[in-house]
């Protein structure tokens, strides 16, 4: 395949600022309070991933490792790699300027831009037209999963720029397998895999492709096999050591997240499938409805667009260079669909079969790559940007034959695409916006010691909210991420009760404690160096909320009400 022209850096920068542009309109709703406001729903993912960047902040602020924190499940702390630890560290000198949430909104603005850049410069390369290539970056950086994904707060997938970057540089190696092109192929495919382990792993197949094609016959791809050294090499070197780091952080005894293949297996099947409909019905079609079924805020967009899939049919089949990326299309969509098929609300199940399974069941079951994988559907992104390179070629081939600017076509397709995704998708627009504000009960707690918020058994992303707290307050908290409740709260009697009063009946008899129990439970407490207990009032219905501060107030002693919270010192309690 013949390169494209040399990029000059007028042409660069325009596409950028474009994009640049692009992604300002999808994160509007917090531009004007970028430090206080963080895109995402307050009920979903958003804090824990604003909690990881402060996290991985303090850490290397610190001069500490971020694999190990004592600021989760108090009193032992674990190993921990936050997913997002790659936008957490380059971020760092904004969130030490201006905190945490604007580092986190930087980032995702940031991965925008470099979503559509990279895609612009993909589909450039393997048209030749740029204006053709400008509807492949908005289809890719304003792609409705990627709305989803902002919507939900999972930071780490708007890394997705990293892959066409990966993707060209493997193209460019090929076409002139040089040392310097392999090793820049190595990087972008390092960093690809760095920033999310699920896109690495993407780009790591279509590496092996790369690869296998160069087995075969002919002496351009003999050059290519002499030096393919060179970008395994500089893969290897540089994404191993994190890898075999954050595999060890999963194994290790205290790891906070934990990924065995039956907890993945579970959460693959029974809550993140995606029904083959979601991928084509247009509109507010959301199946599953995590909020029926889980009673979960959380979306899940797959949502590929008809003017998109048109375009790319278009280019399937009139345009030589669509068709190596049908393939590439078609492979991620079938496995996009998860290990059985889902369809219109159901798993599909025929006679003497039961479930009807797909392939990506044999990849998981058979190939260790593929056993962590509990999101199948994060495939959509090499779908999305396959059908955008397809359409790139429809679009550039249509304007050769009619004799007319592809910029003539490329422009109003473009905002075609924008206005089905941003209007008429699954996705929302405009985006949430989430007010990062802690009560400030907490600048009454005095000395050093950790805090248990209450409610506990509310739903498991709702105390996300908890975490976000923790950055203002700074105290180690009993909870961990996502996770279920506290194994340290069963071991003491008070929270014990505490848990057990929170899921009985309103009417229920008050649970009762022998006066010594209850000093021995608040010695204890104290002891394990708790500071204080805060008591999130409008989290509760009234009459249990009265009934919980009752039982801590027997065994703590009176709290103090500030505004709508009641903190209880329990070190003060336990003298």
């Amino acid at each position: 395949m013949r390169e494209a022209p040399p990029l000059t850096w007028g042409e660069g920068l325009a596409a950028a600022s474009v994009a640049a542009a692009l992604a300002l309109l999808l994160l509007y709703p917090v531009l004007g309070d970028p430090g206080g406001l963080a895109i995402g729903h307050p009920m979903v993912d958003t804090w824990n991933h604003v909690w990881g960047f402060w996290q991985v902040g303090q850490a290397l602020s610190g001069l500490e490792s971020p694999l190990h924190t004592g600021l989760l499940r108090w009193p032992e702390g674990g190993s921990l790699w936050f997913i997002d630890a790659f936008n957490a560290a380059w971020t760092l000198p904004l969130q030490r300027a201006f905190g945490p949430i604007f580092a986190y909104n930087f980032a995702l603005w940031a991965n925008l831009v470099l979503a559509g850049w990279g895609a612009w410069l993909l589909a450039r390369h393997v048209t030749g037209d740029r204006w053709a290539a400008a509807f492949t970056a908005a289809s890719f950086e304003a792609m409705p999963h990627l709305l989803g994904q902002l919507y939900d707060g999972i930071s780490e997938t708007l890394s997705v720029g990293w892959l066409p970057l990966s993707l060209l540089a493997m193209l460019r190696f090929r076409a002139r397998p040089s040392p310097g092109r392999g090793a820049l192929a190595g990087l972008a495919l390092a960093t690809c895999a760095l920033a999310n382990w699920y896109y690495g792993l993407f780009a790591g197949l279509a590496a092996l492709a790369f690869a296998a094609d160069a087995l075969l016959p002919g002496w351009r791809r003999a050059a290519v096999r002499r030096r393919l050294h060179w970008p395994a090499a500089v893969t290897l070197g540089l994404s191993l050591p994190a890898l075999l780091a954050f595999r060890a952080t999963l194994e290790a005894d205290d790891a906070l997240v934990v990924r065995d293949p039956d907890f993945v297996g579970r959460t693959l099947v029974g809550h993140n499938m995606v029904d083959l409909l979601s991928f084509f019905h247009p509109g507010d079609f959301h199946s599953p409805d995590l909020l029926a079924r889980f009673d979960e805020q959380m979306i899940v967009v797959v949502y590929l667009g008809w003017t998109l899939l048109s375009l790319a049919a278009l280019g399937l089949r009139r345009e030589a260079a669509a068709r190596p990326w049908a393939a590439g299309a078609l492979l991620s969509f079938t496995l996009s669909l998860g290990a059985y098929l889902y369809l219109d609300g159901a798993y599909l199940s025929l006679p003497g079969v039961g479930w009807l399974p797909m392939p990506f069941l044999f990849l998981f079951e058979q190939i260790p790559l593929f056993s962590p994988i509990s999101h199948a559907f994060r495939f959509t992104v090499v779908t999305q940007l396959c059908l955008g390179v397809m359409a790139a070629a429809a679009i550039a081939g249509l304007a050769r034959r009619r004799g007319i600017a592809s910029a003539r076509l490329a422009a109003p397709l473009s905002a075609l695409f924008l206005a089905e995704s941003l209007l008429a998708s699954p996705a929302r627009f405009p985006l949430p916006a989430a007010r990062a504000e802690a009560p400030a009960a907490y600048a009454s707690i005095a000395g050093a010691g950790a805090v248990l918020d209450l409610p506990v058994s509310i739903q498991v992303l709702a105390r996300s909210r908890y975490n976000l707290y923790q950055i203002e307050h700074g105290r180690p908290i009993p909870y961990g991420l996502n996770d279920p409740t506290p194994p340290y709260l069963y071991q003491n009697p008070l929270t014990r009760r505490v848990i057990a009063l929170e899921r009985s009946s309103v009417d229920s008899a008050a649970p009762a404690l022998p006066p010594l129990e209850l000093a021995s439970a608040r010695e204890a407490l104290a002891r394990d160096g708790l500071a204080a207990v805060v008591v999130h009032g409008p989290l509760y219905p009234p009459a249990m909320r009265e009934r919980v501060l009752e039982l801590l107030s027997a065994s703590l002693g009176p709290g103090e009400l500030l505004g709508d919270r009641v903190v209880f010192p329990v070190w003060r309690a336990a003298e």
